[in-house]
């Protein structure tokens, strides 16, 4: 079921806007009536890449998180640029985070909506097969570590809280049930 939105926009304005995010608040009117405000961050596509080899391991990224001031094991994933389809923006990502291209790709689901409450980010998930290694080029602010672990390991660190990354957990569940471990 489908239900049309009970709030109203009377106005908006951009607050902040960087190459990743714009920030924008809204004049409303809420669901009871009253006025208010609505701030809304805006966010490119993002992507997430399960990488599994034949032998079912799989690739994470190590890499600090700066708003979170974590250290943090995640799947390579990344932002699409203006106009990038999510899966064109996945294997760019896939090479410039770890170096690999594949040739076998499959979506894991439809789109994820990424903290709806304040932010329009949306994510797509693929697994990725078919492996091939060449030299990773991450971005500048990327200090990247790159290992492989067998996929039911990557299983239990999601169990165990040692991966936190909401896309990495959602791709790493959604892949253990594909694969019926």
């Amino acid at each position: 079921m489908s239900i049309g939105s009970p709030w109203k926009r009377t106005s908006t304005r951009l607050v902040y806007e960087n190459p990743w995010i714009r920030v924008r608040e809204d004049q409303v009117i809420t669901p009871t009536g009253s006025p208010g405000i609505y701030g809304v961050v805006e966010c490119r596509i993002a992507t997430g890449i399960v990488a599994l080899t034949d032998d079912l391991h799989v690739y994470l990224v190590g890499q600090y998180r700066y708003p979170t001031e974590t250290y943090s094991w995640e799947i390579p994933e990344g932002g699409a640029h203006d106009g990038e389809a999510a899966l064109v923006a996945a294997k760019r990502e896939l090479r410039e985070e770890a170096g690999l291209t594949a040739t076998d790709w499959q979506p894991l689901g439809g789109e994820i909506h990424l903290s709806n409450c304040f932010t329009s980010e949306r994510g797509y998930l693929f697994v990725a097969r078919g492996l091939s290694q060449g030299a990773a080029q991450p971005d500048d602010t990327e200090a990247l570590e790159i290992r492989t672990v067998p996929f039911l390991d990557s299983v239990k660190m999601v169990e165990t809280g040692e991966i936190v990354d909401s896309l990495t957990i959602i791709a790493i569940l959604r892949t253990a049930r594909m694969l019926g471990v």
